[in-house]
């Protein structure tokens, strides 16, 4: 059965989005291969051409758990769909969240209202992410365009 982020279409905007063809790649898990692959900017794209192409990484999926958080900016519980989980060779597995840098760091006093409140619900997603990965004997990390220079 598809999942409701699955059913999320790209938009048009200012990020690169797509969808791409799962029967093509080699190392995308076989039980999501109905699934559409969708990525919301190119470094989302980026890092799926990544885990193709690393001879240590086996087996990658694209949005495959759902994690519930807490927020704090509205007090209500939400969903969250980490980016990616990956595995290697040594069996170890890892949640990915891919995000542009300046997402990664504590906005200041002159940054914009979105900004801020995109960091608080942030650390409320990730903040569940290490939790949950923890209890499952996996490792969460967030992934952003120094990963790939």
């Amino acid at each position: 059965m598809t999942s409701f982020i699955k059913n999320m279409k790209p938009k048009k905007g200012f990020y690169k989005q797509g969808i791409v063809n799962p029967k093509l790649l080699k190392k995308y898990a076989d039980s999501l291969k109905n699934e559409p692959i969708i990525y919301r900017s190119g470094l989302e794209l980026q890092f799926i051409q990544y885990c193709e192409n690393n001879p240590s990484i086996i087996k990658w999926a694209s949005e495959p758990i759902e994690i519930p958080y807490f927020c704090r900016l509205d007090q209500k519980e939400h969903k969250y769909y980490p980016d990616y989980i990956l595995e290697n060779k040594q069996g170890n597995k890892v949640i990915v969240e891919v995000k542009p840098y300046n997402q990664t760091i504590k906005p200041d006093m002159t940054d914009t209202i979105w900004l801020k409140e995109a960091w608080v619900k942030n650390i409320d997603k990730w903040t569940a992410a290490k939790e949950f990965a923890e209890k499952h004997n996996m490792k969460f990390i967030i992934v952003t365009e120094k990963f790939f220079t």
